[in-house]
């Protein structure tokens, strides 16, 4: 996580398998630093952060339905 007028979440930062994070939900520690409440102060790796909810994806498998046999082309009726 860095600052540059802006924050910035990177990909060995904790913050990529949070619930507030991979969800969209506003982030404790973000808002915090959004409004002021918190300074960053040149580069940090966040990995032990106390607002932290692992975010589980629940995937599944999707079977497409059996298709059906295809119709036969029809005859034109023009001789």
């Amino acid at each position: 996580m860095y600052h540059d007028g802006s924050v910035h979440i990177e990909e060995e930062d904790q913050c990529y398998t949070c619930k507030y994070f991979s969800q969209g939900v506003l982030c404790p520690l973000l808002e915090a630093l959004a409004v002021g409440v918190a300074h960053l102060d040149g580069d940090v790796v966040v990995k032990n952060c106390g607002f932290y909810v692992e975010f589980k994806r629940h995937l599944h498998v999707v079977v497409d339905p059996p298709k059906q046999a295809d119709e036969p082309p029809q005859a034109s009726g023009a001789s």
